[in-house]
C-alpha cells in the first residue's frame, strides 16, 4: 500500500498530466463546443487544485527554511500550517 506521501505525489502528478492533456486537446481545436466547455471546466478545477497544492508546498518549504536559518520562532509560527505534502 502506498504511503500518504506517495499517494499525494502520484495524485498531483496524474492531475497535472490530465491538465496538460486537456490543454493539448483544447489547443488542437477539433472539439465540439459542449465537450470544450466540459473540458475547460475540468481544467479550471484542476488548475485551482494544483495551485493550492503548490502554494501549500511553498509555505512548507519556507517554514522549513526558516527553522533551518534559525529565524525567531514567533515568525515561524506565523506561517500557516499545511497538511503533510510529501
Amino acid at each position: 500500500m502506498p504511503s500518504r506521501k506517495q499517494e499525494h505525489t502520484a495524485s498531483f502528478e496524474s492531475e497535472f498530466e490530465r491538465l496538460a492533456a486537456i490543454v493539448d486537446k483544447l489547443e488542437a481545436g477539433n472539439v465540439p463546443l459542449a465537450e470544450m466547455l466540459t473540458l475547460y471546466e475540468e481544467a479550471m478545477t484542476l488548475s485551482a487544485k494544483l495551485k493550492t497544492v503548490l502554494s501549500d508546498a511553498e509555505l512548507r518549504v519556507e517554514k522549513l527554511a526558516a527553522v533551518h536559518e534559525e529565524i525567531p520562532i514567533n515568525e515561524v509560527n506565523d506561517l500557516p500550517e499545511s497538511e503533510d505534502l510529501f
